[in-house]
């Protein structure tokens, strides 16, 4: 495997695995779109590294989600950039070009939000209005604060 975390998605394909194999064991069940923004392999696109607990998964999901695009966002010539990690996490949740607006939308500071339109409707589609940045696989581990204590 040419890149650090591929591994990851072998975790994905339970149905790959023999029955015996100790690996389905750790084998997620069903696909997790929401999971891309709490899988950190050290590579520089990747979301920075949180500690999640079991009573509130789905909401620090959510917030990760959230804080990955708020962070990694960028409005520039009428183009809105984000990270192709955010393209994958779409396709997989089954969003439309307006679901993926909305989400933006809403994981955006209301200041941004403006331009976001603009640049959202400046250019007709929006998909094509989305300049999607390639995954750096440069090493770099980022640590959310949180995780550090």
């Amino acid at each position: 495997m040419s890149h650090p975390g591929q591994w990851i998605r072998l975790l994905f394909a339970s149905k790959k695995f023999k029955a015996g194999d100790e690996r389905l064991a750790f084998a997620i069940d069903h696909p997790e779109p929401l999971l891309h923004f709490a899988l950190a392999s050290g590579s520089h696109s990747d979301p920075p590294v949180r500690v999640y607990t079991p009573k509130k998964i789905q909401q620090e999901l959510e917030t990760s989600k959230e804080d990955y695009i708020r962070m990694n966002l960028s409005l520039r010539n009428q183009k809105v950039q984000l990270p192709k990690l955010v393209e994958t996490f779409a396709k997989e949740s089954g969003l439309c070009s307006a679901g993926l607006r909305e989400m933006v939308n809403r994981s955006i500071p209301e200041s941004s939000r403006k331009c976001f339109k603009r640049c959202q409707y400046g250019s007709g589609k929006s998909r094509k209005a989305i300049d999607w940045i390639p995954h750096s696989f440069t090493f770099r581990y980022l640590i959310f604060r949180e995780a550090a204590k």
